[in-house]
């Protein structure tokens, strides 16, 4: 019944112990036996090739060779030159098993066969006998001991350190419903003070705000935007946000000092012939020319408040799976349902902030402002205008005439290639249309972002504790919480292991 691989196991299961080097490698080989072609002996020298830790227990010494007394000083033929040398025994033959003859009387005819056989009488007596043996085996134990004690104490040290340390890393054990609501608030309120820290602008590190210019060049733009969506600086991203969409909502306008947008003016102006003064252009104008620039304003909007969506999602629930991982990495039906509902809330905000948005743009339709930029920006371009018209006709130095018609004001280029009272005309209304829509674009940047930030992180982010502690019962949260029977045994494991190897240092140290 036994195995077809029992040479084999039997093989691997002696190169187990006999390998490591603290080990003493004791044989038992009949005195006929050639020593050096002993399979022990070859399997044992794989390991110990030098023969420093092996020792040979000679049996069968009453069915000796002759050169006995040599070989077993490791002399002659078959001998083997051991640092721990050979010791010779005489055991029990089968009939003296079967009489149950007592190891004491086995021991004196032992002694008896060594004194009165003369191929014995020349060996030294640490060579033969079972008690020469035994001496031998506990000076070894002794003097390995004696060696190995140091080492073993730093490894017992080192490993009872490196299981303490796996022991504190596990999560806390969960037992009870207390335990379970204990250690969800702390979570929670650990979760909420990470956002808090990073809305206010307080991060954990260093992190630079500027890449420096080779670091740019090393990053595609998928790899930066995938870094400034995993970004967990979040006063820092939102900024940069708002600043975006400052720089959609002007570059969403029209630039109102081109040709073509004169001659829709002119074409405009002419239509109104009749209905209001000449030189005096109707409001209606201005209101018509408005309402397909405040239009423009939906985009920027939507685009902000999707990338709030965006950055929000992603942030929020990679903050709360480094709480929970860190804790409780076994609880993913816990960690789901949390992002459900963080996902829940900010769907929520949007609809909020969208709302909000949709009437301001309802709210802007009105041309209205009692903000003086308006007013100060058009007469200071009238003015320039004006002078710049001057010159072009009485130019102050004749020998170098203003002969350009485009001028700059501000960041605006103003032309002024066509001089009648038509032209006239619709440059007013130009001005009006540039500097009113500058107007519209500052007052609607910084309400939108105010709007964002007051849905998604005053009403969403910063409150999400008070939902999440909200959601469940203690009972349910015990349910997901309670700690796996398998990682109840690996606790247990732990405790045990390092309560022996305690006991194991504190005796080695006493020894």
């Amino acid at each position: 019944g036994q195995s077809k691989t029992i040479y084999q196991d039997i093989i691997a299961l002696i190169e187990h112990y006999i390998q490591p080097a603290t080990a003493s490698v004791l044989h038992v080989i009949p005195a006929s036996v050639d020593f050096t072609t002993s399979e022990s002996i070859q399997l044992a020298k794989k390991n110990d090739p030098s023969c420093e830790r092996q020792l040979i227990a000679v049996s069968k010494i009453d069915k000796f060779d002759k050169g006995i007394g040599e070989k077993l000083q490791g002399i002659g033929p078959g001998s083997m030159v051991l640092k721990l040398g050979c010791v010779a025994v005489l055991n029990r033959t089968q009939e003296e098993i079967d009489s149950n003859i007592p190891f004491d009387e086995m021991r004196r005819r032992e002694e008896s066969f060594f004194r009165t056989n003369q191929a014995f009488v020349n060996v030294p007596e640490r060579y033969l006998g079972s008690n020469q043996l035994v001496k031998r085996l506990a000076r070894i134990q002794q003097d390995r001991i004696r060696s190995t004690l140091p080492s073993i104490i730093d490894q017992l040290k080192n490993e009872i350190k490196s299981k303490k340390t796996q022991l504190k890393l596990m999560p806390p054990a969960v037992s009870s419903e207390i335990d379970c609501w204990s250690l969800y608030t702390s979570l929670i309120k650990k979760f909420n003070e990470i956002i808090n820290a990073r809305v206010h602008g307080v991060y954990d590190n260093e992190m630079q705000l500027k890449l420096d210019a080779l670091s740019v060049q090393t990053l595609t733009s998928a790899s930066l935007e995938a870094n400034n969506r995993s970004d967990d600086r979040i006063a820092f991203q939102l900024h940069n946000r708002h600043k975006d969409c400052q720089h959609a909502i002007d570059k969403c306008f029209t630039n109102f000092f081109s040709t073509e947008y004169q001659q829709l003016v002119l074409k405009l102006l002419e239509e109104n012939a009749g209905v209001a003064l000449p030189n005096f252009p109707s409001f209606s104008i201005v209101e018509r020319l408005y309402r397909s620039e405040q239009n423009k304003l939906k985009k920027p909007c939507e685009d902000l408040m999707e990338s709030y969506i965006q950055y929000l999602k992603i942030i929020l629930i990679k903050i709360l799976h480094e709480v929970f991982v860190e804790e409780t990495s076994y609880k993913y039906n816990l960690t789901h349902r949390l992002t459900d509902i963080i996902i829940r809330s900010i769907d929520a905000s949007y609809e909020c902030c969208s709302n909000d948005i949709t009437k301001m743009l309802e709210i802007e339709q009105r041309i209205y402002t009692l903000d003086s930029y308006y007013m100060d920006s058009v007469n200071k371009i009238k003015r320039l205008c004006q002078e710049h018209f001057d010159n072009l006709k009485n130019p102050p130095d004749a020998k170098k005439p203003a002969n350009s018609t485009l001028f700059r004001v501000n960041d605006f280029t103003v032309n002024l290639s066509q001089l009648s009272h038509e032209h006239s005309a619709a440059l007013d209304v130009q001005i009006a249309m540039t500097v009113y829509c500058r107007v519209v674009g500052r007052r609607f940047v910084d309400q939108i972002s105010q709007l964002c930030y007051y849905w998604f992180i005053t009403r969403c982010a910063l409150v999400l504790d008070s939902k999440l502690t909200a959601a469940f019962t203690s009972a349910v949260l015990f349910d997901w919480m309670r700690e796996p029977f398998e990682q109840q045994q690996r606790r247990e494991n732990l405790k045990k292991s390092i309560n022996a190897m305690e006991q194991a240092l504190l005796m080695g140290q006493n020894a």
